[in-house]
């Protein structure tokens, strides 16, 4: 499943476009923040907009956007160091104000109308996020008691009910902002899931006729025929069919080809960073990766990381321990080769056999060593 907090971080623009709309960001940060040291803002919305100088704490920056679009703010020594961040506001018409004692990470930041809305719905999902992320921890661990089945049902359990109430809490505030273009990127986001179909059509009339009737509003209601009749908007790769040939680059910039592995078996592993059931999923792979690494089996990772969080994805392969190649184009779920492939959630994976030709996919648990049993000698 498509990490959906991140989606809600990094989603462009919603509104309607206008002409130019202006915008002013202040800082009223504490004065000793990287005190003595030269501080700078930068701006992003998708590429960098501005950046100004911090002193005493103060900042201010401004400029014109197409359109109400999120921003990302982050306050740094040198361009590397992304650690003082924050990405929940708007660059909209008016004045933000970032107000905070210490860092940029810990500000509170409000004063227009989209970004007060978004922090709302943000902040009442926050103590959600947090659970599921202990949760998904959990789900990592590899102690003999959290491999129990019983044990791992009880957290998927408990994973679902959280997941029932942050939709539970979306519902509430679409109903409450029948206007905001926020409310339809909500919609657009829960009518992914099938079994939400009944709850987005009881939503979508209580919007106002102008996001009603909006290009966003009628993709959900795309979505939501789709679901009904059960077709997907893309089609997918089938068991039989020659995998999708691709290059992508390792973490210290070598390039890799699927072609390199011919002549063995190998599977293609779409995964994230950010993904918990992929990092769930990785002692898995790992565990088969080292029975069957010397019988003519290799791993290909596929990152669907974005070139902002390359970082993030570099120390989840240190971090799982994972000593497979690991590739990306750093470009998400736009890249070319999770087009090839017809990604549509991750964790997925494809089974390739020595020819290049899919053999299985989405093998996980012990299903992919139960299949390596099978084939490798």
């Amino acid at each position: 499943m498509k990490n959906y907090l991140l989606l809600l971080l990094l989603v462009p623009g919603l509104a309607a476009a206008q002409p130019s709309v202006p915008f002013m960001l202040k800082g009223r940060l504490g004065p000793t923040t990287y005190s003595g040291k030269p501080t700078y803002v930068y701006l992003r919305s998708g590429r960098m907009l501005d950046s100004a100088v911090v002193k005493g704490g103060r900042f201010e920056l401004k400029g014109t956007v197409d359109e109400p679009t999120k921003g990302l703010l982050s306050m740094r020594r040198n361009m590397d160091d992304m650690s003082d961040h924050k990405a929940v506001f708007y660059l909209e018409l008016g004045t933000l104000i970032f107000t905070s004692p210490d860092s940029l990470k810990n500000a509170q930041v409000g004063g227009t109308p989209l970004t007060d809305a978004w922090r709302e719905i943000w902040f009442a999902a926050e103590p959600i996020v947090r659970q599921l992320n202990v949760l998904e921890k959990a789900l990592r661990a590899g102690t003999p008691e959290q491999q129990l089945p019983a044990f791992r049902q009880d957290l998927q359990a408990q994973r679902t009910a959280l997941l029932r109430e942050r939709t539970r809490l979306d519902s509430i505030f679409v109903r409450a902002h029948p206007t905001s273009p926020i409310s339809l990127y909500v919609l657009n986001s829960i009518s992914k899931d099938p079994t939400h179909t009944a709850l987005v059509m009881a939503l979508l009339p209580t919007l106002s006729p102008a996001a009603f009737n909006s290009p966003r509003a009628e993709e959900i209601r795309t979505t939501i025929q789709q679901n009904t009749l059960g077709i997907k908007p893309e089609i997918e790769l089938q068991v039989g069919q020659m995998a999708p040939n691709f290059t992508q680059a390792t973490p210290d910039g070598r390039q890799v080809s699927l072609t390199n592995y011919r002549g063995k078996y190998v599977l293609v592993d779409f995964w994230a960073s950010w993904c918990g059931p992929c990092r769930a999923e990785n002692p898995n792979l790992a565990k088969a990766y080292h029975t069957f690494k010397d019988k003519n089996f290799d791993v290909l990772g596929v990152s669907l990381d974005e070139a902002r969080d390359r970082a993030k994805w570099v120390k989840a392969i240190q971090d799982d321990q994972l000593p497979w190649t690991q590739v990306a184009d750093l470009k998400g779920w736009e890249g070319q080769t999770a087009r090839a492939y017809f990604i549509q959630a991750i964790p997925q994976n494809f089974l390739v056999d020595p020819t290049g030709r899919i053999i299985a996919m989405n093998l996980r648990g012990d299903a992919l060593s139960k299949a390596l049993t099978r084939l490798v000698k």
